[in-house]
């Protein structure tokens, strides 16, 4: 009895949740997949704002550079005797740490390790409950309501049996057989109302637990730093998904099945004890080793259970990257490759199942046997204390049914503590990035006016990214852009042109040097004040569901149609009025080409009436009649608003219209000046790069020539 498997007790739970909220999970797939553009258009800038205090935290994702920066300012010089010192010092505290006395092992069991420590993370989840006070409150009352019921149930058992054996039965209260019945059906229909009452209470406020719990982690995802969301994209949508169920579903359902358990578990024993102390104490003597073995197996569930997520999020990110380039999976018929991947993170998560499946199944058979052997027990000592005169037959029975009430009571003890240790695993995953302080705080600094214009300025600019320590993509970086400058940024692939532009947004600040803009330095502007002056369009420009009008005004969600419709002119997005409904057309039941996509950026990027317009291979997509309609047109923008241009591009089209050409190579600029000094310059690195297209571009001139003379002799 005592081993009954508890209700819920999934294998494979992560699995089971996720599956409950497919609609939810696509919608953080969406947003997190696409967190480059949400950061830019300053559409966080529109989620509540967090209370969350730093822990010191690290990540899977990132790594504090605290310790660096602190190794950085100590001296690199010592003497003998500051070294000697340090020597003892060490060895005194080795020394003393080593004659202090070994904790016990039942400290060990509880004590709290690490930032994320098991108590830190129940308070935290037990936090979570408190906007749910008061239907909370009253689904406890109707638990003991319930629990009070069900335990009257041994004890009417007990005296029905000794007043049918009786040879004089009476009645308490002097009621006849047919008042007591309906008595007694009045008092189970109460109990089985308040036990519906509960379930629906609790089922309810863990229902909108949930859903604040993954609008808080949602929102506080996407304020972190994109470098964060972008190297466990995968991990982040689990702990959306997956983890906030399972800490939802600790506060609500299995806290209430924890306290039915203590209920019924304490107020069962009572009525033990006062039917007959002697078996009560026998069946307690199994209570200890049953306890001593749920603490062990409820810690080892919490480190399965991290272990779990873990592997759930990186199953997650495979599932997420296959199906987010199914075009390129299919294209190089990479199905098996992908399947094979998926697979193998299926299978490590297969791997932890079955050993939680194997603690389980030792866990629960041991104390399933200890239970029935307990029973037993009573069962032999009970008859003889019946044949003795010392109970009665209704007594026993009801001790019996009382067992069974403690034991399942101590069983679902057990069920609660396990959840609540995978609870407190899902929690930290939760809590981590809830209590993570981002690295480029969005509204930390000052307010940046948008008509506010001035030099953009690189000043010994070094840069790797944080997952590449060893690869130096800039270095000594030195940049100036004036006030409605254009300039265009050539080079090979892979020199650091994107990087350019992943700086000037701050999805990175530099590692040594500075960015200023009319003299400050950008890390003192607000991120979101930042962001709003610049305008952007990448090469695969990126359309989240919903319609055109709504793809246009991006991040400005207080723009009149009229300004949509003006921005969608200026990119030349004629191909919008041609469409059934217009501006109200779904982008979800399009198929737009490069060009119509990088087209509807533009208007995306020209509605902000930017300072700075960031441009990267943003033309790639169009013909050439397209390029230069969009090029005409931009221009004109460009030159009426004082717009600062800043762009990478590889058409020579394109980098012909620029004011100024900067040729970056391993990580600095070569060269730098005019259209006409770099093409016109013997052996500049420029001629190099556009070789190809310098002889294209000459050999279409000379091609033109001809034709006008041909032209011109027919004319004679």
């Amino acid at each position: 009895m005592l081993g009954v498997c508890p209700r819920g007790f999934a294998l494979l739970r992560p699995q089971i949740v996720s599956a409950r909220t497919p609609a939810t999970t696509c919608l953080r797939l969406v947003s997190l997949t696409h967190t480059r553009t949400l950061v830019t258009t300053s559409a966080s800038s529109r989620l509540p704002s967090l209370s969350s205090s730093q822990t010191g935290l690290r990540t899977r994702f990132h790594t504090p550079r605290n310790g660096v920066l602190q190794l950085r300012f100590q001296s690199t010089t010592t003497n003998d005797t500051s070294k000697l010192a340090t020597t003892n010092n060490t060895n005194s505290e080795s020394n003393s740490s080593s004659d202090q006395p070994k904790p016990s092992i039942l400290s060990r069991i509880f004590t709290k390790k690490g930032p994320q420590g098991t108590t830190s993370s129940f308070k935290k989840i037990v936090v979570l409950a408190k906007p749910e006070r008061k239907p909370l409150l009253i689904a406890v009352g109707l638990l003991l309501v319930s629990s009070a019921v069900s335990l009257s149930i041994p004890f009417t058992i007990g005296r029905l049996i000794d007043f049918f054996s009786a040879p004089n039965p009476q009645i308490p209260l002097g009621l006849n057989i047919w008042q007591a019945s309906g008595l007694l059906l009045l008092l189970f229909t109460t109990g089985a109302v308040a036990n519906a009452g509960r379930a629906m209470l609790m089922r309810l406020s863990g229902q909108r637990i949930v859903a604040r719990l993954r609008e808080r982690t949602f929102s506080a995802a996407v304020r972190q730093e994109v470098e964060f969301v972008e190297r466990g994209e995968g991990d982040v949508l689990s702990r959306l998904s997956v983890d906030t169920s399972i800490v939802g579903e600790s506060v609500t359902n299995n806290l209430s099945d924890g306290l039915r358990a203590i209920v019924m578990s304490s107020v069962g024993l009572a009525a033990m004890f006062y039917t007959s102390p002697t078996l009560t104490l026998l069946m307690l003597a199994m209570v200890p080793p049953v306890s001593l073995g749920a603490v062990f197996y409820g810690r080892y569930l919490k480190k399965l259970s991290n272990k779990t997520q873990e592997a759930v999020g990186d199953m997650t990110k495979v599932a997420t990257e296959s199906l987010s380039a199914l075009r390129t999976v299919h294209a190089f018929n990479a199905l098996a490759q992908e399947e094979q991947k998926f697979s193998e993170r299926v299978a490590k998560i297969l791997v932890l199942g079955r050993k939680e499946a194997i603690a389980s199944g030792i866990f629960f058979g041991s104390t399933g046997w200890s239970g029935n052997v307990t029973v037993l027990g009573l069962l032999g000592y009970g008859g003889t204390l019946v044949s003795q005169g010392v109970i009665t037959v209704g007594d026993l029975t009801s001790l019996l049914l009382y067992t069974v009430y403690v034991g399942n009571g101590l069983t679902m003890l057990t069920s609660f503590f396990s959840s609540i240790m995978r609870a407190i695993g899902a929690g930290a995953r939760v809590f981590e990035v809830l209590d993570r302080k981002p690295l480029i705080p969005l509204q930390t600094g000052i307010e940046l006016s948008p008509d506010r214009r001035g030099l953009i300025k690189f000043e010994h600019v070094h840069f790797e990214y944080p997952t590449r320590k060893d690869a130096k993509i800039l270095k000594d970086f030195n940049f100036e852009v004036g006030v409605g400058e254009t300039v265009a940024i050539v080079g090979e692939s892979g020199g650091g042109k994107s990087s350019v532009h992943s700086l000037l947004l701050r999805y990175y600040d530099p590692n040594h040097g500075r960015i200023t803009f009319d003299g400050q330095d950008i890390r003192e502007f607000s991120a979101s004040s930042w962001r709003k002056i610049i305008g952007v369009v990448p090469q695969d420009p990126v359309l989240f569901s919903g319609t055109i009008a709504e793809n246009i005004a991006f991040g400005n969600p207080d723009v009149t149609r009229e300004e949509i419709e003006d921005a969608a002119r200026e990119a030349n997005c004629e191909f919008i009025w041609g469409m059934p409904q217009g501006f109200d057309t779904p982008i979800g039941r399009l198929s737009l080409s490069g060009g119509q996509r990088q087209r509807l950026a533009f208007a995306r990027a020209l509605l902000k009436k930017p300072a700075i317009l960031a441009l990267d291979e943003a033309t790639s997509a169009l013909d050439a009649t397209s390029e230069r309609r969009v090029n005409d047109a931009i221009e004109k923008i460009l030159r009426s608003r004082q717009t600062t241009c800043l762009f990478v591009a590889h058409r020579l089209s394109t980098i012909a219209r620029a004011e100024k050409i900067v040729v970056l190579e391993g990580g600095r600029i070569v060269e730098s000046g005019s259209y006409r000094e770099l093409a016109g310059r013997e052996g500049s690195r420029f001629r190099t790069l556009m070789a190809a297209q310098l002889s294209a571009a000459a050999v279409e001139q000379e091609g033109e020539k001809e034709s006008e003379v041909v032209e011109k002799e027919q004319g004679n």
